[in-house]
């Protein structure tokens, strides 16, 4: 039995490397994708909703740093962080038909927030999907753009389930 027992493990590893490779490629594949000119389409596509952040410095915090340390304050967007950007773009890209269809994100907080708050902003139906294990505080925040805040078992299986359970949220 010992034998059998490492194989699975190795064909277990084996499985996970080629994930990470797949992975590393599809993020490789992406980010030749971008162009400065997608990323200013993408920043005036946002512009209407997302807040103009400030970027602070502070000399005590430069001091113990030993360098200039400059602070980005994207805790200063409607969701609370700088998930906002990236979930509004990608909902304001989305097609009239795929809009009306509406929006599915498995999240544990920030992420969840910032796509139920940028459904919101253009009148999409949406669903979050979130684990049984969710802090209050990050319910309350999604349940803030959201009326559809799905919980499920902490696992990929449950959250895939229930994020289709109604594939359209919208005839």
């Amino acid at each position: 039995m010992r034998p059998v027992a490492s194989l699975v493990c190795v064909a277990g590893a084996a499985a996970a490397m080629s994930s990470t490779a797949s992975r590393v490629a599809n993020l490789k594949s992406a980010l030749g994708r971008v162009s400065p000119e997608a990323i200013r389409d993408a920043a005036a596509r946002i512009a209407p909703y997302a807040k103009t952040t400030p970027i602070l410095r502070d000399d005590a915090i430069d001091a113990k740093a030993g360098c200039a340390v400059h602070l980005k304050c994207e805790h200063l967007q409607a969701t609370g962080s700088f998930k906002f950007r990236g979930a509004l773009n990608a909902v304001l890209s989305l097609d009239a038909a795929a809009r009306k269809k509406g929006v599915v994100a498995h999240s544990t907080g920030n992420h969840g927030a910032a796509v139920a708050r940028a459904a919101k902003e253009i009148g999409a139906p949406c669903r979050i999907v979130v684990p049984s294990t969710t802090p209050a505080a990050k319910l309350a925040n999604i349940a803030r753009y959201c009326e559809t805040v799905v919980q499920c078992e902490p696992t990929p299986a449950a959250r895939a389930a229930a994020g289709r359970a109604d594939t359209q949220l919208r005839s």
